[in-house]
């Protein structure tokens, strides 16, 4: 069952680099979400990339970025887990898993949605779930 919060987020606006409610990118809506329900704060990152199109920075972002966060198994992912996932081969997208099998994200021409990772069009991109150390 997916919890009634997630719908205070479903409908944000995508907007490169976005990080507060009148539009958010996929990191922006992590650290949105981590920020007002879970109260912890996240890095921006906004002005370590050009766009959510430049790969590489943003590869190097995620990648780089990982210190404070434990991969969780598969199965293992519960509500608040970082979703990391892959587009064209690299690790370049992120959501938040808002119930099993669903996450919450935002990208490039759409708004925020629910969607389901373990669905035709993400299971196969699933690179991982991680837990903030403040979660744990």
């Amino acid at each position: 069952m997916i919890p009634a919060w997630v719908g205070n987020y479903v409908g944000l606006p995508f907007i490169e680099k976005g990080r507060d409610r009148s539009g958010v990118d996929c990191w922006g809506l992590l650290r949105r979400i981590y920020s007002e329900r879970y109260c912890i704060e996240l890095p921006s990152y906004a002005d370590d990339y050009q766009s959510t199109a430049d790969s590489e920075s943003i590869r190097a972002l995620i990648l780089g970025g990982l210190g404070p966060w434990r991969e969780i198994q598969a199965g293992q992912e519960h509500e608040g887990d970082g979703i990391l996932l892959r587009i064209k081969g690299q690790p370049w997208h992120v959501g938040v898993v808002v119930a099993p099998g669903w996450m919450l994200h935002s990208a490039k021409g759409m708004n925020s949605v629910r969607d389901q990772y373990d669905g035709p069009a993400w299971h196969r991109r699933v690179l991982g779930f991680y837990r903030h150390e403040a979660m744990a």
